[in-house]
């Protein structure tokens, strides 16, 4: 299994990336560099001034969180285990705590978020599906488990759903214009 730490100059998000899936050394860079645009983008939602624009983590400096990306055989257990659905999917997300938006407690200042897991093959066919290279699916994807550790569920209303999708789009889009996409999200 390939490990690495991924964090970039201007991020306060620590990812510790596993891979249980081979990828050719010019994927895995590409795979890195998406990567971290997108803990660049989350990690300024997350500690925006202004909570409109972001969620505000009381007394939280850091942020911890783990990324798996697997093969089928592994989040379908995961998925049949914990949601009892018994199939591959995309993205699943394990928060550490509920819902940390608007949270009146003390957090600590290094915070672990959770676990995120990715299907390496249905990012592939998404990408395929959606006309968009494999690297846009992750990041795509790993902002929807993102948003999922943060607390967003959109499987709980329409309203929350309705927040959450712009929340996607919006942190989508500028993770794309980051590493120079523009258009294609």
């Amino acid at each position: 299994m390939q490990r690495d730490t991924i964090a970039s100059d201007i991020s306060k998000i620590t990812l510790h990336l596993s891979l249980s899936v081979k990828l050719m050394p010019k994927e895995y860079k590409s795979l890195k560099q998406a990567l971290v645009a997108a803990i660049d983008v989350c990690s300024k939602f997350t500690f925006a001034k202004n909570a409109k624009h972001g969620v505000k983590l009381k007394n939280v400096n850091e942020i911890d969180l783990s990324l798996l990306i697997c093969g089928k055989q592994k989040i379908r257990s995961l998925n049949k285990s914990w949601r009892q659905k018994d199939y591959a999917t995309d993205v699943l997300s394990f928060p550490v705590h509920d819902d940390l938006r608007d949270s009146p407690f003390g957090l600590p200042p290094e915070l672990e978020l959770g676990d995120m897991f990715i299907c390496h093959q249905v990012a592939q066919s998404q990408s395929k599906e959606y006309k968009v290279t494999y690297e846009q699916e992750i990041v795509h994807l790993f902002i929807h488990g993102y948003l999922h550790l943060l607390g967003f569920d959109h499987e709980i209303s329409k309203s929350e759903e309705k927040i959450m999708q712009g929340h996607e789009q919006a942190l989508v889009k500028k993770a794309y214009d980051k590493i120079g996409w523009g258009k294609n999200g």
